[in-house]
């Protein structure tokens, strides 16, 4: 049987969120031949602990593109810089998965899709598109989001690579599995390096990523469901069983949830978007500006209307 490494990782200010997705994938594990590894990027002591006695393995990445030094660094963006040397890290896996500490898996079954897709060498991954999703729908927002994905693929590559790429749907790299073999890691590495060149703009790993797959192809695309991105749309919460499904009439069941953005984390807080709901965490490790909406969320049973509620 294949055997899957499963990373991410995080430093204290999102240990409360990275401890929710090691419980989540913890329920994953019996479904495949998978490991945890854990990539500290300033956790505490104690924080440690609790990973090392719950995961594989504990790892400090290095600063392998040398971005220690630039403006704006901070050493959260080398868990950015390391995923494109995933292999390189972590030699004798034949799958590698990555999935971002703001994230937790609802439906251990949704790693088989990421998994069937790094098993055929290509890379599985979500594009950020659903009709959920506001720019795919109102005039103003889609303007707005092409402006922004122009001026942040015009910060990594320049203005002529911007004009090329900035209309195309963007492939989130907050979840994707690839294969040992697969060519994407060589050409992800190459790009990255490419974008640095510019500096360290925000999204550098993932639009060299995404470079990469538009220009080499390879792509295992997954329906928004096996990553939803919460910052677009918030998920309903079904109400027979609390499930958290598509927001729609039709919605399904949801695969991974992605609390996407900082500036939206007390929302997901008040509406109880936490893994279990938050049940795992005590108030006291919450971050002291995020208590009330913690404690508010886990008195709030259901939101939205999906099917059944």
């Amino acid at each position: 049987m294949p055997k899957i490494v499963i990373c991410t990782g995080s430093d204290t200010n999102l240990f409360f969120l990275a401890k929710g997705l090691i419980l989540s994938l913890r329920r994953v594990l019996p479904l495949h031949q998978a490991e945890i590894v854990f990539f500290d990027l300033g956790c505490t002591p104690h924080e440690l602990t609790w990973l090392e006695a719950r995961t594989h393995k504990v790892i400090r990445p290095k600063d392998d593109f040398g971005i220690a030094g630039m403006e704006s660094f901070q050493p959260y963006r080398l868990g950015q810089a390391c995923r494109p040397l995933l292999p390189s890290y972590l030699p004798g896996y034949s799958s590698y998965v990555w999935i971002d500490a703001d994230a937790w898996v609802q439906d251990p079954a949704i790693m088989r899709q990421f998994c069937d897709g790094a098993a055929k060498n290509l890379t599985a991954i979500v594009p950020e598109c659903d009709v959920a999703y506001p720019f795919m729908r109102e005039p103003a927002s889609a303007l707005q989001f092409h402006r922004y994905k122009f001026h942040q693929w015009t910060a990594s590559y320049g203005e002529e690579e911007a004009r090329k790429y900035a209309l195309l749907p963007i492939f989130n790299n907050g979840v994707f599995a690839i294969g040992a073999q697969s060519a994407t890691w060589a050409l992800w590495e190459q790009n990255l390096a490419l974008s640095l060149r510019r500096g360290l703009s925000p999204l550098f790993d993932q639009l060299s990523l995404q470079k990469t797959l538009l220009e080499a192809g390879g792509v295992y695309a997954l329906p928004s469901r096996a990553n939803w991105m919460c910052h677009y749309a918030l998920p309903q919460r079904r109400g027979e069983d609390g499930v958290w499904i598509e927001p729609r009439l039709s919605g399904q069941p949801i695969g991974i949830i992605h609390l996407v953005a900082t500036v939206r984390r007390e929302v997901y807080l008040r509406h109880g978007l936490l893994y279990e709901g938050g049940d795992y965490l005590s108030p006291e490790e919450v971050p002291e500006n995020l208590r009330e909406a913690f404690l508010a969320g886990r008195r709030r049973p259901v939101i939205g209307e999906g099917p059944g509620t």
